[in-house]
């Protein structure tokens, strides 16, 4: 699945913010970013968007 730029751009904002590395956050900005392109994060997205993170930030990447 490639990923819209809203789901990109919520990646990146954790990767330059260590302290937003949390799937609520992650959840949050990309549900806040689908807004502002006007539409909304599907499932399929929300989930992919959390696959990646807890893959590329480890243990940095909490779950609650």
């Amino acid at each position: 699945m490639t990923l819209p730029l809203y789901a990109k751009i919520a990646i990146e904002r954790l990767d330059a913010d260590h302290s937003l590395r949390d799937n609520v956050n992650l959840d949050f900005l990309v549900v806040a970013y689908a807004k502002t392109y006007g539409t909304q994060a599907d499932d399929e997205t929300r989930n992919s968007c959390l696959d990646i993170c807890r893959k590329k930030f480890g243990a940095t990447f909490t779950n609650w």
